[in-house]
């Protein structure tokens, strides 16, 4: 069955939205019959509204029946995403009826593999039960100490790369054991940033080294890793003009041409303030596509815009129409996209 070029554009976004339930007339609803989104993200804050369970999230049996209705409604499987790393990152919280998740952090501090495992397990449990099919971790960053964002806000694991790697395989195998598909972030190494890419520029230039990297390089040699997300920080050394989400050499070159990384491609979301007080929107997407990101994770929580799904969509129907993109382009993403759900069995219907 053929499909239309906003249909084929849609595939490539997860699209972020308000409501703990759906009515046919939900924006959502719209996006996925008229534009064929490629999945969505769960949120339990609103940050444009404030406060704990005013987004998508306040009770396990609420979160299931919400993605039953949005499974329901969708032509093709959707990818039902979150940020559910533990600790301050974890949208299935206590207060919602969830089982209370450490972070990563302090699961890296006990540093027993039997303890990982556990960890994984419970949540990856979880995350099925509830129909999410893909969960935004494990952080592959290292831990660089106080003063890094990552560290501070207990992200990072271990700052030896191959803890984090051993450490990161126990987490993907138990999520894949439960069908769920994994993302290792933030490409090529966010942990010595002390910057937040989601407040503004951030620039890694005189910390990132190549040991940053090695997490990523160890579990991509060992086709650990499903999915990979850029991070948006910039490091002159390795592209001198654009920030890790926009560039080329960081994406094609190094993480696919370099390392052989042949999944989906994932970006940061591209209204976080290191990109979008630098690029407009139309701009953003065609340095994205161009460099090698398949997945834009377009959450709409930073600064919410009630039609920022159909203006994405439009800057890059814009993108092919006027031949800065190609449609052979899109169908390489799709493409991706589609295998990574094969292997998980999200498959069409």
């Amino acid at each position: 069955m053929s499909i239309s070029l906003d249909q084929q554009i849609g595939q490539l976004i997860i699209a972020g939205f308000r409501g703990k339930t759906i009515e046919k007339d939900s924006d959502i609803v719209n996006y996925i019959n008229k534009y064929n989104i490629g999945g969505v993200i769960l949120y339990d804050e609103d940050l444009a509204i404030g406060g704990p369970g005013t987004r998508n999230i306040e009770s396990p049996l609420q979160v299931k029946n919400l993605i039953g209705q949005l499974q329901e409604v969708a032509n093709n499987t959707l990818l039902i995403s979150v940020d559910q790393e533990g600790g301050e990152v974890h949208r299935l919280r206590s207060d919602y009826g969830f089982d209370e998740t450490p972070s990563w952090n302090h699961i890296g501090l006990l540093n027993n593999q039997l303890m990982t495992q556990q960890f994984s397990k419970t949540m990856a449990n979880t995350l099925s039960h509830l129909g999410i099919n893909l969960n935004f971790a494990p952080v592959l960053d290292l831990d660089h100490g106080e003063g890094s964002v990552i560290s501070d806000s207990k992200r990072a694991f271990s700052s030896d790369p191959k803890t984090v790697k051993e450490n990161s395989k126990i987490f993907i195998d138990q999520h894949k054991e439960h069908g769920v598909i994994t993302c290792g972030k933030h490409f090529p190494g966010l942990g010595s940033a002390s910057g937040d890419t989601h407040e503004g520029f951030t620039d890694i230039s005189e910390t990132w080294s190549v040991k940053d990297l090695l997490p990523f390089d160890e579990m991509i040699r060992d086709g650990d890793l499903d999915m990979v997300m850029i991070s948006h920080a910039f490091d002159k050394n390795l592209d001198p003009v654009y920030p890790s989400s926009l560039s080329k050499i960081i994406i094609n070159d190094m993480l696919r041409n370099d390392l052989g990384f042949n999944g989906p491609v994932i970006c940061d979301d591209p209204s976080m303030r290191a990109i979008s007080d630098h690029y407009n929107l139309k701009d953003t997407f065609e340095l994205m596509l161009n460099a090698g990101v398949d997945l834009f994770c377009l959450g709409n929580n930073l600064i919410f815009e009630p039609d920022y799904i159909p203006k994405a969509i439009k800057a890059m129907k814009d993108l092919v129409v006027t031949k800065k993109i190609s449609e052979e382009r899109i169908a390489i993403s799709i493409e991706r996209i589609n295998t990574i759900k094969k292997r998980y069995n999200i498959n069409e219907r």
